[in-house]
């Protein structure tokens, strides 16, 4: 499934908004885990530049779960032709993520991702921690009503759109939502 570029404005729209919510969030310690984007994704590449925090980025191999690596790793061109890092970069442990910015085709609004149908983040995000922000980076228009999933489907735990980050399930446009709800609140 192709779709348009994500219209500019909105795109960093959402990319403020995300950096709103590490600024306010009571986020746990621990890696972001970012992506490096196709031509329809959000870029969230600029993230790393204005919220203090450790950043891996995921590389796709032939086979298997997404690995990650540390930001500033040499990459390559996919075959796709997104950029990730080389395969002999050093690797960031799964167990050490706090938050994971997910790109999707669509989301559902209660955290249903749709993705391009090799299955790599679900199979990547159950090494995260329990506690960790699974969040699917979008615009509000691609929040759509029933999604296909299956079984192993890994739900986001939180939506970020051109309106701020709010946790699945809620309002689109809550502003309360920026903060991150943890076990023992």
């Amino acid at each position: 499934m192709r779709r348009p570029r994500v219209p500019e404005g909105l795109a960093s729209s959402t990319v403020g908004g995300i950096v709103e919510w590490f600024a306010a969030a009571r986020l746990p310690a621990g890696s972001v885990v970012i992506y490096l984007p196709l031509p329809d994704e959000i870029d969230v590449t600029p993230v790393p530049d204005r919220v203090s925090r450790k950043f891996a980025v995921t590389r796709t191999p032939p086979s298997g779960p997404l690995t990650l690596h540390p930001l500033d790793a040499p990459r390559e061109r996919h075959r796709f032709g997104f950029e990730q890092p080389v395969a002999t970069a050093p690797v960031v442990d799964p167990s050490t993520v706090a938050v994971v910015l997910a790109p999707g085709l669509a989301f559902g609004p209660d955290g249903e991702r749709l993705g391009r149908g090799g299955g790599y983040y679900d199979r990547f995000l159950p090494a995260v921690p329990d506690g960790a922000a699974i969040v699917g980076v979008t615009v509000s228009a691609l929040v759509v009503d029933g999604l296909p999933t299956d079984s192993h489907d890994v739900p986001m735990t939180h939506l970020a759109t051109e309106t701020g980050v709010r946790p699945v399930g809620g309002p689109l446009s809550d502003p309360a939502a920026l903060r991150l709800r943890l076990p023992d609140d």
